[in-house]
């Protein structure tokens, strides 16, 4: 295939640009480059961080103006105030392209408000059952005995254990997921009990009988306002509860069941979900003390101080031996507000602490939370 001759002028600048290609690869760059470098020359800011340590650490400025590597220095901290701008830059446009305009890229980062719900989250309910697990039980005044945690109480504790997340506390972790997979498992048993009993309502449709769940006329609407995903969870179970509730008493008033069976039935789930919900108090109550608020996983370094280690004593104490899965951040909440970036040493690190604390000069430590 036949090429189109250059002109005289485009040779020539052809080969002026080689020329000054071969004497750049030849001629070495007066800094260290990188890939990574948030410059377009390539400028290894890390890597000249390093190199120049000493210097910036040297107190005596006329030791710092002989040294030979002087210049470098003063090219360090020009870049590391150019760096300083770039960031900030990127702030203030909140990381949008350059194709944006800076009026748009404000408009997004200062004036966009936060998701809000549609309209208010309500749950409507249809026995007293329900109802009262979703309200609790307080004592009356002059009386002995033991209130019950209701929804509204477990949410807002439960809210109060997802902030404590946030500070890496591995037991709100924990507390976390034993009440998430607690409700999630109460919740499938339910449906799998009102699936049953549905079936039996559906073989007397077959022959001609049909029966109708019983429901509230009319039942009460209760907002629910939850500042948490665990909130929702808990609602939920007691969502399916109030459903179960009504599938019993049907097959009760059906005569499908006696008053007993149903009586029995109702309890034995009444007080599965009540404990679901007393173990979460129990944790909020402890957790939240002032001797504990501040646990952390980095209670359990070694550099921890005597009032950390005392922390971990008590909490063990309490709540017994975390598992290493949780502990280490192998096994997670289904929401946590835990936001960190642990290098591979720490994460190492995590695995190879020990977990129970139990030096004999803290083993009285948790009499102080009880």
């Amino acid at each position: 295939m036949a090429t189109t001759p250059k002109s005289p002028r485009a040779a020539k600048k052809a080969a002026s640009q080689a020329a000054d290609a071969a004497a750049g690869a030849a001629t070495p760059r007066p800094f260290p480059v990188t890939p990574n470098s948030p410059f377009g020359d390539g400028y290894d800011l890390e890597g000249e961080r390093a190199a120049l340590k000493d210097l910036s650490e040297e107190e005596d400025f006329d030791k710092v103006t002989l040294d030979p590597r002087y210049q470098r220095y003063l090219e360090l901290e020009r870049r590391e105030a150019l760096l300083k701008q770039m960031q900030n830059a990127h702030r203030h446009r909140d990381g949008a392209e350059p194709e944006v305009p800076q009026e748009e890229a404000n408009k997004v980062n200062f004036t966009l408000g936060r998701l809000t719900d549609e309209e208010e989250d309500s749950m409507a309910l249809h026995t007293r059952e329900s109802a009262r697990l979703f309200m609790g039980r307080t004592i009356e005044p002059g009386r002995q005995g033991y209130g019950q945690s209701g929804a509204k109480k477990v949410g807002a504790a439960l809210r109060a254990i997802w902030y404590l997340s946030g500070n890496d506390n591995p037991y709100a972790d924990f507390c976390l997921i034993e009440a998430s997979s607690r409700i999630a498992e109460r919740v499938r048993e339910l449906e799998q009990l009102i699936t049953e009993n549905e079936n039996r309502l559906s073989q007397l449709k077959r022959r001609g009988l049909n029966f109708s769940v019983l429901r509230a006329d009319p039942p009460v609407t209760v907002n629910l306002g939850f500042k948490s995903p665990y909130g929702y969870s808990v609602v939920n179970l007691v969502s399916t509860f109030d459903f179960y509730v009504r599938v019993v008493k049907t097959l009760a008033r059906k005569d499908l069941l006696s008053d007993k069976e149903g009586y029995s039935l109702i309890f034995t789930q009444t007080k599965a979900c009540r404990s679901i919900f007393e173990r979460v108090i129990w944790f909020q109550r402890y957790l939240m003390k002032e001797e504990l608020r501040a646990l952390s996983r980095a209670d359990w370094l070694p550099s921890a101080d005597d009032t950390a280690r005392k922390r971990v004593q008590a909490a063990v104490t309490l709540f017994g031996e975390l598992p290493r899965e949780v502990f280490n951040g192998a096994l997670m909440p289904r929401h946590s507000r835990r936001r960190l970036d642990l290098s591979e040493q720490e994460l190492r690190l995590l695995d190879e602490v020990p977990l129970a604390g139990a030096e004999p000069q803290l083993a009285a430590a948790e009499a102080a939370l009880v």
